[in-house]
């Protein structure tokens, strides 16, 4: 990489760059000199007055009732799927119903509730990596306690019907969970004007600095902490301030920023039809797509091309996570190549520079790829 050149940054979706507006907001509560919140004195106080503002200002721009914090999404999923599935079986409901395409953190809660006697069913999905609703309905009864689904898939933007899948699971008395971090802040979030009881999100997916995640619920019944596991840790109020400031700039602009990112990721889909670069776009239409996200397909992709996009200053998601390649996996393509799997997620500090950037590389790639076996 050189680095006296621009950076094109197109992972925006794995990790937004820092707001100016967040980072403002960690050092003014750096400053402040908080102490511990359980602390009954004044440092400790006005830390918990801190606190509580912060826990009405997050829980509320989601339409949530109650908030609890956590240092990353993973703790917070694991949190939220083992608190309500070992109530559930408590209370009857063992068993457990969930996407096939859930994250590693999720998967991991649901592998101790399947030690501890719960049950657990995979829903059937698409060809384009979609839940399919009537798979809910015909295995979810009156056993079932929790339903869980990923509100968007973070490989590909997919984004998936969870309104409806929240509907059929409170129909039979289920609670359902979804982690929204890939979400939040791009779509619209209520949980008071849907069957959602319970979501994670992430300050790190919305521009705000690490070490803060939260699961909202929608009911104010304080039943998750009743079963949740204790946490020792102190609340990390300067980066929760960071996370709420950076969740009011992502609503403020979610409008505005939606046509932005999908038509720069027109022209970016556009510019590689006029570069003849041969493509097809993985999870479904782009109406199912979260705003400027897409995985691509490119079946001219020459070995190690997102190393040498890189060393063009192309920042890409991995192409190798395991995240990225077990989703491939799942929906059956051919994993000899995994290079020629290339995605992308374009954020409103892009530009049509960064497409361009982007576009002029790939091709140059492929050419000189080309190129070296024509003299083979």
């Amino acid at each position: 990489m050189n680095l006296l050149k621009k950076i094109t940054y197109l992972d925006n979706l794995t990790v937004l760059p820092l707001h100016v507006e967040a980072e403002r907001a960690v050092q003014n509560a750096l400053q402040q000199g908080y102490g511990h919140p359980r602390s009954t004195n004044l440092p400790g106080r006005r830390a918990q007055d801190a606190l509580e503002d912060l826990k009405e200002r997050i829980s509320r721009s989601f339409g949530g009732s109650r908030i609890m914090f956590c240092s990353d999404c993973g703790m917070a999923n694991g949190l939220a799927v083992l608190s309500a599935g070992r109530l559930a079986r408590e209370s009857g409901r063992g068993h457990i119903a969930v996407s096939p395409l859930e994250k590693s953190s999720v998967v991991a809660a649901l592998k101790i509730l399947r030690s501890e006697g719960s049950s657990v069913s995979v829903l059937a999905m698409d060809e384009s990596g979609r839940v399919i609703p009537d798979s809910l309905a015909e295995v979810i009864s009156d056993e079932t306690g929790l339903v869980a689904c990923a509100w968007v898939n973070g490989v590909s933007g997919t984004i998936q019907p969870v309104c409806e899948l929240a509907g059929i699971s409170h129909s039979a008395g289920a609670w359902f969970h979804t982690d929204a971090s890939d979400a939040a802040g791009r779509i619209e979030i209520d949980l008071s004007c849907t069957d959602i009881d319970l979501i994670t999100v992430c300050s790190l997916k919305i521009g705000g600095p690490p070490g803060a995640a939260a699961v909202v619920m929608s009911n104010a019944d304080p039943w998750i902490a009743s079963v949740a596991p204790e946490l020792t840790s102190m609340p990390n109020i300067p980066g929760i301030s960071g996370m709420a400031a950076a969740m009011d700039i992502m609503r403020a602009g979610m409008e505005p920023r939606g046509r932005i990112v999908n038509q720069l990721r027109a022209d970016l889909l556009e510019g590689l039809d006029s570069f003849n670069v041969r493509y097809s776009i993985i999870g479904g239409d782009l109406e199912h797509i979260l705003p400027g996200t897409a995985l691509l397909n490119i079946s001219q992709a020459p070995g190690k091309l997102h190393t040498k996009l890189e060393m063009e200053n192309i920042i890409l998601p991995s192409h190798n996570s395991t995240d990225r390649l077990s989703y491939l996996d799942r929906l059956g393509f051919d994993m000899s190549n995994s290079e020629q799997y290339l995605g992308f997620s374009i954020d409103a500090g892009n530009t049509s520079v960064d497409v361009e950037h982007f576009l002029r590389s790939l091709v140059m790639i492929i050419q000189s790829e080309k190129g070296g076996r024509r003299e083979d």
